[in-house]
């Protein structure tokens, strides 16, 4: 007799709720747009792209559940060792430090040290390459965000 349910369900369902969580929370989470004399600033609502995003992950974890009964895999997560651990633990906490300085620093330097915290975590030694890449990606993301989509992401506080 086959099992009905197995790991590939239970993954589903957490991110099923995870989802669920994560959109119920977008209208509590993102900050509305600015206003200049009763107009946004921003052509788009701020909270359509994460509405978006966690509609589709919604979406990508009920098929998951359904798809979940025909897959015939060995759960590999037993196997994972503690260096894995390690990587997924450092990597949760810089994700979180990353949320609490955002407002603080702005988009482009909060990423820029997560993109090299990580990098250098990571075992990247390219100090040049890592320096280049951490400051052009999230500054290159934020100006296309802000002035092409006219999304509102957090500023530099200093300018």
């Amino acid at each position: 007799m086959k099992r009905w349910w197995n790991f590939n369900h239970t993954t589903a369902v957490v991110l099923l709720v995870l989802a669920g969580l994560l959109l119920a929370s977008v209208a509590s989470q993102v900050a509305p747009p600015r206003m200049l004399l009763g107009r946004r600033l921003a052509a788009l609502d701020p909270a359509l792209y994460p509405r978006l995003v966690f509609g589709a992950m919604l979406l990508l974890a009920l098929w998951y559940f359904i798809v979940g009964s025909r897959l015939r895999e060995e759960n590999l997560l037993k196997r994972v060792g503690a260096e894995g651990v390690v990587n997924v633990g450092v990597t949760l906490l810089c994700l979180l430090a990353y949320a609490f300085a955002l407002p603080r620093l702005g988009f482009v330097a909060s990423g820029a040290v997560l993109i090299a915290v990580l990098s250098l975590f990571f075992g990247d030694r390219g100090r040049l390459q890592t320096g280049a890449v951490a400051v052009l990606v999230p500054a290159a993301i934020y100006f296309g965000l802000t002035r092409l989509m006219r999304v509102s992401l957090p500023e530099f506080p200093f300018f």
